[in-house]
């Protein structure tokens, strides 16, 4: 008498025809993620209260230094920040005595990774870009990295500039500085010109400082790459697939922004990138389809970690960031 299934086939049989039960693991989203926040947002106060958050954006020294400790406990190891002056409520590109007093008070409370935006311009004279002078002077405010410990690299102005090249010279001048001096940098890219920024930094050795940190730019401020679906979607993969296939041993991350991040960063999460840079500077709607926007501060970085552990990725401590990205603190905290 048969009582099922296995009293009729043989486990070689087994073997032979359900071969899924064999199949070895598959790691394209075995490494762990790293969390980039980037605080406090370039929007206006009012455009906050205009759709009902108070509590949004931290203006006083604590309240953005809160924000930061507040991103860190949510997951995040990396943070990128602008100081808003508290006398005007308005962003600053730069800002040292601020960030210094912002930073300062985030590192009582918890350690993490500084992205700091470093480079200065004007492009009314040159398309010149300097990537030392302020890095020099938080370098020095520090007495070590703990402010700079990497620094946003860029080749295209992707704001209201007219998309404008940089000019490569000072561009290489300043990532050989700053890597000289202790300073990670932190490569902002875009797909359409990844070959020439390859050729200008990595090709040429340039940039020594392995593994290089990529971060694939994705509807920055300004840009609609990707505003609509399915086409963003589409173009995320061959994005990050182009990228990976010319530099497989990078370290390859999205900074998305605009409505459709989320869909776009869980494709990203899907494809095994290894850090998503979220927060309020690029990210406020919480989702494409509805119009709900951040509570708090930390609201994108710990829905992009819950999605990520869904999915079974471990989120990165800052200390398995550091060693990740080959970066050593040289200051005392």
């Amino acid at each position: 008498m048969t009582t099922g299934f296995k009293d009729n086939v043989r486990p070689e049989q087994i073997d032979a025809g359900l071969p899924t039960y064999f199949q070895p693991r598959i790691n394209t989203m075995a490494k762990k993620l790293i969390i980039e926040a980037a605080i406090p947002g370039w929007q206006p106060v009012q455009w906050w209260r205009d759709h009902g958050v108070t509590k949004l954006p931290p203006i006083t020294i604590e309240e953005q230094a809160d924000a930061i400790v507040e991103c860190v406990k949510a997951g995040a190891s990396v943070i990128h920040t602008h100081p808003r002056d508290p006398s005007t409520t308005r962003m600053l590109v730069h800002g040292v005595d601020l960030l210094i007093q912002i930073l300062d008070r985030a590192f009582e409370k918890v350690d993490f990774i500084t992205a700091t935006h470093t480079w200065s311009w004007d492009f009314t004279k040159s398309h010149a870009v300097d990537y030392i002078s302020y890095t020099r002077e938080l370098l020095e405010r520090g007495k070590g990295n703990k402010y700079c410990q990497s620094a946003l690299v860029m080749t295209l102005g992707v704001f209201n500039t007219n998309n404008v090249v940089f000019e490569a010279a000072p561009t290489r001048e300043g990532v050989a500085w700053l890597e000289a001096n202790g300073v990670k940098p932190m490569y902002s890219i875009q797909a359409y010109s990844f070959k020439t920024f390859k050729e200008l930094l990595f090709d040429s050795e340039v940039s020594k400082w392995k593994p290089h940190w990529l971060a694939l730019q994705l509807g920055k401020h300004t840009d609609d790459q990707i505003y609509s679906d399915p086409w963003s979607y589409i173009q995320t993969i061959s994005n990050l697939a182009l990228i990976k296939e010319a530099m497989p041993d990078a370290l390859l991350g999205i900074h998305p922004a605009g409505r459709n991040w989320l869909p776009v960063s869980v494709i990203a999460l899907l494809y095994g990138t290894e850090l998503i840079r979220v927060g309020l500077e690029d990210q406020f709607w919480l989702y494409p389809h509805k119009d709900d926007v951040s509570r708090k501060a930390s609201d994108t970085v710990k829905l992009i970690a819950d999605i990520a552990r869904l999915l079974g990725r471990e989120i990165a401590t800052v200390d398995e960031a550091r060693e990740r990205l080959g970066m050593t603190l040289t200051s005392r905290l």
